[in-house]
This record gives structure tokens, C-alpha cells and sequence, in this order.
């Protein structure tokens, strides 16, 4: 196989809202700088026999702005555009690149496009002779499942001030897997990429902080590429009831701590790995449609009035968000005439591991369904790739309610297929003929 890597720095050079909270105003300045990373894999030189994974450490961009980077990328590279991911980290810090709250940064968002392609670019035309060896491990510290059932029933954020006592528990468990996988040249025995895998929300520094960052994945992806001197590309999981401690260490030695934590999880798997080997490569995608939710007649009355009383304006949170969000889409998807979102998912395969793309925010149960059910040895998925679609939960978890319940745009029924469907992706990518 062949295996390259790139960076580039894509930290806004000036002022630029913000993505991730509801804040107050544009960012003052930059705590640490922010890149996109690509790892572009193949089994020969041939541009239709290679793969794209590019990750860029932002909270997300529209899905119509992943569709353009990744037909750039194509026509820069030749690889066909259902065998790219670009996937976001997640950061709430990062330029707002998708604008869910403030204005979408159109500018600066152009620009970046154009550093994908070439950190896309770059690293296909670097690829060298590698080898490849994957491995899971476990991080346990950083991510907590953030829905807690309160004694009178209610739904609580693990970042909403409660008395620990007035707690049932949560309402689900952490994922803690770490995925892993070592690209080696062949020829120097020297690393060339990792691509390392994570569920967790990287928000440690909440609406407050006005300074640009990676956040916790930044930080574990710079430590990680001064200790292994190559591209170390983080690719969150299905991460949508996973975060850190709403509570505490929410400041810049918190993102040290969950940061440090996290690149020291990815050397200890490392280690673990197995002899780096030759492997074949492969991918499959599907386009499936899903139903958007469906407003009552009570709650549009309800947005409706709320969204006069605010004044049309929403106020800004240190964490979550407030009525007038939820008011805001609601109203967005009554008057809306649209009755499904598509879904492209797309996986692909690295010997016996599997990469499964998702365009949104996936509830970890969901996510660990897909994993458990799959039939390679390792299976790791990729959220907020090639789309940035918001939150889909579990029906139980839509009968409960919750924050993300509260602002989700897609129906109870989604959740069936979008197992069916990954199932499905991952029986044929695993049954490819070329499967070695």
C-alpha cells in the first residue's frame, strides 16, 4: 500500500465568529492555532485506487460546503469523491465555518476550502511505500455520558448545577474506545501518519472564551506529533451523548489535562500494535433518506411566541442553548416544506478495520450498536464527516427528552434506519471481493 500526510494551518488572521456556543460577539484573538490534516492511502499510484481522510479541526461546515471541498479535492487529486472523508473534530472554539448560532464566516470559509484541497494535495503527492497496523485501547477519563435522569424524572445536562443527590445516574454508558492506526514507510521504518479515533465533545472551554482553539483534540494532536514526528489526525466517534465534566476544569489546564490524557491513550495503544503489514483497501457508500421531525401544532404556537417575546434575537449561553434557539427551529422546521434529509455514509476498509462516516452527531448507543454488530475486527466511526446534519438520537432518548431530543431535526423512526443501513454498508464493504 501507499500512505502520505500533510498539515496546514487554517487559523483565522483576523476576527471571525465563533462556532459551537451562542457567544456575544467575535473572537479576540488565538490561543493556539488550528490545521487540517489529510492521510491519503492506497493500494497502487492509481488515483481511482485511493482514499482520502482529512481531518479539520473546526465544529462543522454545512453539507452542501463538504460536497464542494470534496468535488475539489477530487478534481485536484483524481480520487473519486465517494472514496474522500472530511470529517470535523468538533472543536466549540474554532472559526464558525457552519455559522449555527452566529453568522457563517463565508470568507474564511472559502479560504479554508482551498487549504484542504491543497493539504489534500499534498499528501497525495507525498504518498511512499507503507505499511499498516491498527490497534483499539481505551480512554476513560475524559468523555462522561451527559444525560442524567433526576429523581422527578427530568432530564439533566452534565453541565447543568445539580445536587448530585437528586441523581438517579446517567442515562447510558461512555464509549471509551481509542482506535488506532499506524502508517510506517516501508522503506525507512519511520511513522508517516496516525489516525487515532475518540467520542467526546471538545468543549472544555465553554461560550465564555473568545480565543480560537482546537480545544482538548488540538492539544492531543499537537503532543502526539512532537513525540511521534509525523501527522497525528484525530477523527471524533459517535460522540452525541458523549462530553467532558460540565463542572469542572473548564479552562485552559482542563484542555491540557483532557488533551494530555488523550495522546497518552493513542502512545499506549501504539504500543499495542500489532507487526505494521501490507493490506488491502476498500470502500463502499450509501445515500439513504431519513424523516425530519415533525412540529405539533402546540409546540409552533409555543415558538412562535416565544420567538416575539425575544425579539427575533437569540441571547448568549455558556453551554446549551435557551428557548429562543429551540424556538427558532422549531419554527425552521414547520415552515419548511421539506420531509427528509439524505444521509450519505460511507466506509472505508483497511485490511480488518473498517471506517464508517456519519454525517452528524451520532448517539454513542447508536454508535456502539453499529460497532458491536460489525463484522471486521475493529470498526471505528466517523462523525460529522462528509455532512453536519445535528444530533440523532435514540428513540428511547426522544421519549425521554433531553437537549439534544429538544433540537434535533430528524424524526423517532431515523434511528432504525440508520442501523439497517450501516449494517447493511458494512456486510458489503466487508464482502467486497477484493478483500484480502
Amino acid at each position: 500500500m501507499l500512505a502520505g500526510r500533510s498539515k496546514i494551518d487554517i487559523t483565522p488572521s483576523t476576527s471571525v465568529g465563533m462556532d459551537g456556543m451562542i457567544r456575544a460577539h467575535g473572537s479576540e484573538g488565538i490561543h493556539d492555532p488550528i490545521h487540517v490534516r489529510a492521510i491519503v492511502i492506497g493500494n497502487t499510484e492509481s488515483p481511482s485506487d485511493t482514499f482520502a481522510l482529512i481531518s479539520v479541526d473546526i465544529c462543522g461546515m454545512m453539507t452542501s460546503d463538504y460536497s464542494r471541498t470534496r468535488k475539489l479535492v477530487s478534481e485536484a487529486t483524481g480520487i473519486p469523491i465517494s472514496q474522500i472523508v472530511i470529517a470535523a473534530t468538533h472543536t466549540h472554539s474554532g472559526p464558525a465555518a457552519y455559522g449555527f448560532f452566529d453568522k457563517k464566516e463565508t470568507e474564511y470559509v472559502e479560504d479554508m476550502i482551498n487549504r484542504i484541497v491543497q493539504c489534500s494535495d499534498e499528501a497525495f503527492r507525498f504518498r511512499v511505500p507503507a505499511f499498516v497496523s491498527a490497534a483499539s485501547g481505551i480512554e476513560d477519563t475524559i468523555s462522561n455520558y451527559r444525560r442524567l435522569m433526576s429523581k422527578s424524572g427530568k432530564v439533566i445536562m452534565n453541565w447543568e448545577p445539580y445536587d448530585p443527590a437528586d441523581i438517579v445516574g446517567p442515562l447510558g454508558i461512555e464509549d471509551t474506545e481509542v482506535g488506532v492506526l499506524l502508517f510506517i514507510s516501508s522503506q525507512s521504518g519511520q511513522p508517516v501518519a496516525v489516525f487515532f479515533n475518540h467520542a467526546g465533545h471538545p468543549n472544555v472551554m465553554s461560550g465564555d472564551n473568545y480565543l480560537i482553539s482546537g480545544d482538548y483534540v488540538g492539544f492531543a494532536e499537537t503532543r502526539l506529533e512532537k513525540d511521534l514526528s509525523c501527522v497525528c489526525a484525530f477523527f471524533n466517534g459517535a460522540q452525541g451523548t458523549m462530553d467532558i465534566d460540565g463542572l469542572k476544569d473548564r479552562d485552559w489546564d482542563g484542555v491540557e489535562r483532557a488533551g494530555g490524557a488523550l495522546a497518552k491513550a493513542v502512545k499506549t495503544t501504539i504500543k499495542s500494535c500489532p507487526t505494521p503489514a501490507d493490506a488491502i483497501i476498500r470502500s463502499e457508500s450509501v445515500t439513504f433518506p431519513v424523516p425530519i421531525r415533525k412540529i405539533s401544532d402546540e409546540e409552533y404556537e409555543w415558538a412562535c411566541d416565544i420567538w416575539e417575546k425575544c425579539g427575533g434575537k437569540l441571547q448568549p449561553v455558556a453551554d446549551g442553548v435557551g428557548d429562543d434557539y429551540k424556538a427558532m427551529l422549531y419554527k425552521k422546521l414547520r415552515e419548511s416544506s421539506e420531509t427528509q434529509i439524505m444521509l450519505e455514509m460511507t466506509c472505508i476498509a483497511i485490511g480488518d478495520t473498517a471506517l464508517l462516516s456519519f454525517p452528524g452527531e451520532l448517539f454513542t448507543e447508536i454508535g456502539q450498536v453499529i460497532k458491536k454488530n460489525s463484522p471486521f475486527t475493529h470498526t471505528y466511526i466517523i462523525g460529522i464527516a462528509n455532512g453536519c446534519e445535528g444530533y440523532f438520537p435514540t428513540r428511547q432518548a426522544i421519549s425521554e427528552g433531553g437537549y439534544a431530543e429538544d433540537t434535533r431535526q430528524i424524526d423517532a423512526d431515523t434511528e432504525d434506519i440508520v442501523l439497517r443501513e450501516s449494517a447493511a454498508l458494512l456486510n458489503k464493504t466487508f464482502s467486497n471481493p477484493h478483500y484480502s
